[in-house]
């Protein structure tokens, strides 16, 4: 039932491309068709005309263009430009509202337990029952659920809702999902160019009475419409039939996910007999239709499966006999006096934070990093518990600034303070010379416990709260954060990682992937690898042998690891921008190949750990969290 991330992700390629196959197959139907309109309207009734062909080509061509663009636009606004478009409102990431409260948890709980980025979540106020996910990649996800679905769920339904929906994010359905109404739209428009050739022959039949010209015109328009109608009729059908099958994986994960069958069987069951069911009103509701977890229009082709076959399909589902399991029979964490790894190589530029000297001593088990390295892209009831753990061992203040936007930069500013007073006081200088109240916000924190393993959960939890500043209030906290890193001469890895969760969850959010002016190479992989060679080492000898078992995981790496001096974290910055763009199985590579090298000692430390998960985040790939899970 499980099934490989990387795997998802080509399998994802694969279906994108049988999908633009059928696409293109419907584009040249609705050529043929509006030829022959054109031929038996204004041309002299000769379909070999090949002027007729070529007209028909060139304005079914530019207006099917157009329209996908249009609606590829739209699109390339993420999950917030789906959520907005059927009425959702983003759920304050502090809300106090109890129903509201109920599904932040949830949502939150699985994206620490998973390594996504936080999704914004959206409420619909419809009494029906129905979620979604949309968004082109996890940095842009949101969670959409309807009013009716967190009132009427209790918490193991709404998990097994959720789990659902975060299987489409893994499985890449819903990026499949944004490229399928952009592809419709384009088909759809024209249909609409009919319509308006029909309104525009109102005002030619007042003042000018009927003529053959008019007649034409009117015909012509009768027809685009009638074409764009059965064109967007079919790709309905392609529609319903990618969405269905996609529906039973999804089930079948959630099950995985939460081992509780009865969850999100429940809900479906709540559906069945709720008086509102699953039907949305939201007037956009049919162009969205296959993001749904139930059926959301009454349609003649229908999106979802019947319920009770999902139903009868979910308590079928075999769970093995260790359901529940998961990443707990991995061996426990350990923490151990301090690792050789801790004063990392001269010329990389990220040592140990000052803030978090702790984090030198402590070590997890190397075969929970292998474990979260198999659970890329899926979760587990498990870690689903120990996230609730590990948000719940958070120190409240902490927790309660990560979910107020302004409080949640005060947070991000304490995870960078040192622990030695003086070079506190100094940094919060610094602070306070671009923003004072950030700066007394982020004083009353520093007498806070921040864990090492606290560390990316925190900045995780932060980042949805953050993502609610105005672009201007964002840019000046931005200014604060670069003096403050910048204070020291050099970036150590917990600025970096900021640095990174901020690019990926608030200014990757909704927007279009940076472009590279070259394609990923092996020494942008080499780059990285070595730097995780590098980071675990105490000498040259150790960094070697690491790069040994690098080269076993990806044979296509060098024969020997970059030099420390070019490991620098800004080095790294640029290598993974790259390698975002980088195919699946580059990924894949290049992740099996960092895995090997900080576990090549059978020890690794909480710092290496979290830089680990970092590049995984960078790269598009959400790994579990490693240290945290290890040790709530």
């Amino acid at each position: 039932m499980a099934m490989d991330f990387f795997e998802s992700q080509e399998r994802a390629k694969r279906n994108t491309g049988a999908l633009v196959a059928l696409f293109v197959v419907g584009v040249v139907a609705t050529v043929v068709s509006v030829h022959l309109l054109l031929s038996f309207t204004i041309g002299r009734g000769n379909p070999a005309d090949p002027r007729m062909l070529l007209l028909a080509g060139g304005s079914v061509g530019a207006i099917v263009l157009i329209g996908t663009l249009v609606k590829q636009v739209q699109m390339s606004h993420g999950g917030r430009a789906v959520a907005e478009a059927l009425g959702g409102r983003m759920v304050d990431p502090g809300s106090r509202d109890p129903a509201e409260r109920k599904i932040l948890n949830i949502v939150e709980e699985m994206a620490i337990a998973s390594g996504m980025p936080v999704p914004p979540v959206y409420v619909m106020d419809d009494d029906a029952i129905n979620a979604f996910a949309a968004g082109n990649a996890p940095k842009d996800a949101v969670i959409g659920v309807t009013a009716g679905c967190i009132r009427e769920l209790d918490r193991d339904e709404l998990q097994g809702v959720v789990a659902h929906e975060f299987s489409h994010i893994f499985h890449q359905d819903m990026r499949l999902n944004m490229r399928l109404v952009a592809w419709l739209g384009g088909i759809f428009a024209i249909s609409m160019v009919g319509r308006l050739i029909l309104r525009s022959m109102r005002g030619v039949r007042s003042s000018r009475g009927k003529n053959n010209g008019a007649a034409a015109a009117a015909m012509l328009g009768v027809g685009l419409f009638l074409i764009g109608i059965v064109g967007y009729f079919f790709g309905r059908i392609i529609q319903s039939a990618v969405s269905r099958q996609r529906e039973y994986l999804a089930d079948a994960s959630a099950v995985q996910y939460t081992r509780n069958p009865e969850g999100i069987a429940g809900a479906l069951e709540r559906i069945g007999r709720s008086a509102a069911g699953s039907r949305v009103a939201a007037p956009a509701a049919a162009e969205f239709s296959h993001f749904f977890f139930a059926d959301g229009v009454a349609a003649l082709f229908s999106t979802h499966p019947p319920l009770e076959e999902r139903i009868r399909r979910i308590r079928g589902l075999q769970l093995p006999a260790n359901a529940g399991a998961g990443s707990a029979a991995a061996p426990s964490a350990t923490v151990q006096g301090p690792a050789h790894g801790a004063t990392v190589a001269s010329g990389f530029a990220g040592h140990a934070s000052s803030a978090d000297p702790v984090a030198r001593a402590s070590t997890v088990d190397s075969g929970r990093v292998r474990s979260a390295r198999a659970e890329i892209g899926s979760l587990d009831a498990s870690r689903i518990d120990a996230a609730r753990s590990l948000v719940g061992s958070i120190d409240p203040r902490m927790l309660a600034a990560a979910h107020e936007p302004f409080d949640a930069r005060a947070a991000v500013v304490r995870l960078l303070l040192s622990a030695d007073l003086g070079e506190r006081m100094r940094q919060l200088a610094i602070v306070r010379a671009n923003d004072r109240g950030l700066a007394e916000a982020a004083s009353g924190l520093a007498g806070c416990t921040v864990r090492p393993e606290d560390r990316l959960p925190i900045l995780e939890l932060c980042a949805p709260s953050i993502a609610m500043l105005a672009p201007a209030q964002y840019a000046a906290f931005r200014v604060s954060l670069a003096q403050l890193m910048a204070s020291d001469g050099e970036l150590d890895r917990v600025e970096w990682m900021v640095r990174v969760v901020l690019r990926q969850a608030v200014e990757g959010r909704g927007a279009a992937p940076v472009p590279n002016g070259a394609r990923p190479t092996v020494d942008d992989a080499a780059l990285v690898a070595s730097v995780l060679a590098w980071s675990g080492a105490s000498d040259a000898a150790a960094a070697g042998r690491a790069w040994v078992d690098a080269r076993a995981a990806d044979p296509t790496l060098p024969g020997d690891p970059v030099p420390a001096a070019r490991c620098t974290l800004d080095a790294l910055d640029a290598a993974l921008r790259a390698l975002s763009q980088a195919s699946p199985g580059f990924k894949r590579r290049v992740v099996d190949a960092c895995v090997a090298a900080v576990t090549a000692d059978r020890r690794t430390t909480v710092e290496e750990a979290e830089l680990l998960r970092a590049v995984c985040a960078s790269i598009g790939v959400p790994m579990p969290p490693i240290a945290a899970i290890a040790s709530a």
